[in-house]
């Protein structure tokens, strides 16, 4: 009689050079499986969080972990979507912003490819003639916080409100949210 094995899935990960490197020179040295390796990461990430609040996963199993990670990230990609809402950061030279970061969802909401938005000129000529891009588009040097309203042109050629928040964090690193508030 044949006896029952209980199937486990596998998830399979293509990591480059710097990434496999980064993770450890030695799991790959000792032939450790991508399941290793991914624990390893995560237990890693999971232990330098300083805060507890910091810690939303606790659980035993590779798998659970990767349940609870897709189960919260599902749920937070829904509710930026709702909101109309994109993850950005932004790096500032010579006190000008350069977009380096768009949300996944960014495509979806704005109607153009996320790469295209990551180009000035391209971001910059959606901008409402009536709002000020330079203004948008400058670093604010004294302050933590601030945010801009302007409109700007999605695909079909209607201008859409839009308000976008940008925070400047300890690291020096300026992360940003832009919020569609109309369609």
């Amino acid at each position: 009689m044949p006896t029952r094995t209980k199937k486990r899935s596998q998830v399979s990960v293509a990591l480059d050079d710097l990434e496999k490197e980064s993770l450890t020179k030695q799991s790959f040295r000792q032939n450790r499986s991508v399941s290793q390796i991914m624990r390893f990461a995560i237990k890693k990430y999971l232990d330098g969080l300083e805060n507890s609040y910091m810690k939303p996963i606790e659980e035993d199993s590779v798998e659970q972990i990767f349940l609870k990670l897709g189960s919260q990230l599902a749920k937070n990609a829904d509710i930026l979507y709702a909101l109309k809402i994109i993850l950005l950061e932004a790096d500032s030279k010579n006190e000008f912003l350069f977009f380096s970061y768009f949300s996944d969802n960014a495509t979806a909401i704005t109607g153009y490819d996320k790469y295209d938005l990551l180009n000035p000129d391209f971001f910059i000529s959606r901008i409402h003639p009536d709002n000020n891009p330079e203004e948008i588009m400058s670093t604010k040097q004294d302050v933590e916080s601030w945010e801009h309203c302007f409109q700007f042109k999605k695909p079909h050629g209607i201008y859409s409100k839009t308000r976008l928040s940008f925070l400047r964090t300890e690291e020096e690193r300026i992360l940003a949210t832009w919020q569609f508030l109309s369609s």
